[in-house]
């Protein structure tokens, strides 16, 4: 085997495997010697290093219905012990609404269609790796992957389907339906089409009749099977059909010269032959030519007599010219019975309304109610009387017995009012939002013969998912009202509103929902800037009354002064001392100051609400400021007195200068006249001469 002794004492192992680790003991015995069996030998432990190898696997297909669970398991062995996880596309895979994981078992729960696919169970160690894949198959109906599409082809070409499904298992099959009737069953239809083995749809040689809806079914018996539908659109010249041979028109009334036309695309025009000649409409009073190539007479005469044939075209061109078509003139049906204008009924009452007609051909009555259809069960009697068993609510409105002939139909209305039920919807409702409000009105609905009240329901849009119909917030409108202001609302956001009324009996169906957006907040302009020039030259001066601020009014105001605005600061901030000055004014008494203080002053002029730039800033310390004057004993102020004192002494010493000045300017003068009256002394000047005789 893989074990021998090596070296007379040592074991060897060859090959070694995961199973060979253990205990191992080694014991020495004499030949000559007998020993007890249970005597001890030296023992070893053999751990084997071993990358994990996998003991237990799930197959590598595992099949699943839809809707069940499964549980695949994974076990491994290896030393160190592997670590079992289980991904799917590369994802780890643990336990929530979809998985449980549990020692190296993966559950799959309520397995669907995206569950398919394939799962990889990992064991890993520090020794190596181990993975298996499984593939899970889950048994359901099929999945149409690629649906046919909508597709235009012309007359007599070959039209082509194509619808790819996937299901496990895939023995597919694949029906066609058109319209509701399946393709191989459609008579025509069933010689000239095709189904092929991956679903694809083929019709050959493709007439107008062939246009309509295709559907899809795959199936592989699982399940409810899947559709999907698309339409063919074939497209042909124009076409009459159905012309008749004898075209009645009536006398007296008006009346029509149809072409019966068939088109894809639509027909863009019809010409007109009478009596094989080009038909020149504009020559006959009172005929018109309508969009659908038919031609309106006003009131037919015998001019209109002859033989007509039309010729329609589209973009495609013409399939050619009708029939033939005989023009007869005939009486058309009268009314040898009117129904009444107004009936009133209570409702569950039987209500019988008479009409009747003759003609030739003899007409055919019937009774239609106009707008939103009765669901109460009516009949027209034989002789065209309107018979309704029970009067319900939708009753209530407007009737039309007509009557038809080859000729011609003839209609006559009138008014059933049903009274004793819920009231009736108010309709025409009409919102205009603003921005945090919503003037809702409308147009009150038959009230079912008791009075009857409003309320006005709405709600935001935005929370449609979380609102409904029922959870809307209602408003009473006051009696007699058709309107209501809805205000509280938030701007810039989507409101729908309705309108319910009720009466005694119950209440009636919510009017149309009116989808508003109530308006944002507007971003307006700012008006461009009218600056108001500051006061000027702003002073203070201290006082015994306190600091006397003075200014000059701003320079070339266009507008008058309201007022101004004093304002002082003994730190960085502003305040107001008084914004109310009046704008007659130009100084200002600052009192109550506190002192050791430094206070700066600016003054502010209003005109028309607009506040001018500030004024220069002055300033004033109120240090020591307005002391107490000392007072002399007759009562002065001592600084009262001094000023007297030195206002005398300015007075006598300017006296005193000037008498001074008078005689000096009176000495001057005299000297000028005696100058005057004296001669003036003559000098000779005199030189010796040295020269003897």
């Amino acid at each position: 085997g893989r074990a021998s002794l090596h070296d007379k004492a040592s074991l060897r192992i060859e090959q070694v495997r995961s199973e060979d680790q253990g205990w191992y003991e080694c014991k020495v015995l004499m030949l000559d010697q007998q020993y007890d069996t249970f005597h001890n030998g030296s023992w070893v432990h053999l751990t084997v290093q071993a990358p994990p190898t996998f003991t237990e696997t799930p197959p590598q297909y595992v099949e699943a219905k839809e809707g069940s669970s499964v549980t695949l398991t994974c076990m491994a062995f290896g030393n160190p012990k592997p670590i079992v996880t289980w991904l799917r596309e590369g994802d780890l895979l643990g336990d929530n609404g979809k998985y449980q994981v549990s020692d190296g078992s993966l559950t799959v729960l309520s397995i669907s269609r995206e569950d398919r696919g394939a799962y990889t169970c990992r064991a890993y160690s520090i020794q190596g790796e181990a993975v298996h894949t499984t593939r899970l198959l889950v048994q359901g109906p099929p999945f149409i992957v690629s649906p046919p599409e909508n597709i235009t082809v012309n007359i007599s070409q070959d039209a082509l389907f194509t619808c790819q499904a996937e299901a496990y298992p895939g023995n597919l099959t694949y029906l066609w339906y058109w319209e509701e009737e399946n393709v191989y069953f459609k008579n025509d239809l069933k010689l000239r089409v095709r189904i092929l083995i991956d679903g694809t749809l083929i019709i050959f040689h493709v007439k107008p009749e062939d246009s309509g809806k295709y559907t899809c079914i795959p199936s592989n018996s699982l399940g409810r099977s899947p559709s999907a539908s698309a339409y063919l659109t074939v497209q042909y010249p124009a076409r009459v059909v159905n012309m008749p041979p004898v075209i009645y028109v009536p006398i007296g009334i008006h009346g029509y010269i149809r072409c019966p036309v068939e088109a894809e695309p639509p027909v863009t025009l019809v010409k007109w032959n009478k009596d094989g000649r080009p038909l020149r409409i504009e020559k006959y009073a009172g005929w018109n030519l309508l969009e659908d190539g038919s031609i309106r007479i006003e009131e037919a005469t015998e001019d209109a007599l002859g033989t007509y044939t039309c010729v329609p075209y589209n973009a495609l061109g013409t399939m050619g010219q009708s029939p033939p078509a005989r023009l007869v003139l005939k009486d058309p049906p009268y009314f040898t019975v009117l129904p009444g204008w107004e009936y009133r009924q209570e409702a569950g009452r039987e209500l019988l309304i008479p009409c009747a007609a003759a003609g030739d051909p003899f007409p055919i009555i019937a009774w239609r109610k106009v707008g939103k259809p009765s669901r109460s069960k009516h009949n027209t009697l034989p002789g065209g009387t309107l018979q309704i068993r029970s009067l319900g609510k939708d009753d209530h409105g407007e009737w039309e017995c007509v009557a038809t002939n080859i000729v011609a139909s003839i209609t006559a209305s009138t008014h059933l009012t049903v009274v004793g039920t819920s009231p009736h919807a108010p309709t025409s409702v009409h919102v205009v939002a603003a921005m945090t409000s919503a003037n809702v009105s409308w147009e009150p609905g038959y009230d079912g013969g008791y009075e009857q009240t409003f309320s006005v329901w709405y709600g935001p849009l935005m929370k449609r998912a979380q609102f409904g119909p029922h959870d809307w917030l209602s408003l009473p409108v006051p009696a007699g009202s058709s309107w209501l202001l809805v205000d509280t609302l938030e701007p810039e956001t989507a409101y729908q509103f309705s309108v319910l009324a009720q009466n005694k009996l119950g209440t009636s169906s919510f009017s149309e929902v009116v989808t508003v957006n109530t308006l944002a907040f507007p971003v307006t302009t700012p008006e461009p800037l009218v600056l108001v020039t500051p006061p000027r030259c702003l002073t203070a001066n201290r006082t015994q009354q306190g600091v006397l601020l003075s200014w000059l009014p701003p320079a070339n105001h266009s507008f008058p002064i309201d007022r101004y605005i004093m304002e002082f600061r003994v730190a960085e901030r502003w305040e107001i001392l008084d914004d109310g000055i009046p704008g007659t004014e130009g100084e200002f008494f600052a009192k109550d100051l506190s002192l050791d203080t430094w206070y700066e002053f600016r003054v502010l002029a209003v005109m028309q609400d607009l506040i001018s730039e500030p004024s220069n800033v002055a300033g004033v310390s109120s240090t020591d400021v307005f002391p107490q004057p000392d007072l002399t004993d007759e009562g002065l102020a001592r600084p009262v007195l001094a000023g007297i004192v030195a206002t005398i002494c300015f007075l006598a010493a300017a006296i005193l200068f000037s008498t001074l000045a008078a005689c000096f300017v009176n000495k001057q003068r005299k000297r000028k006249l005696k100058r005057k009256k004296d001669p003036p002394l003559s000098i000779t000047h005199c030189r010796k001469s040295l020269e003897s005789p």
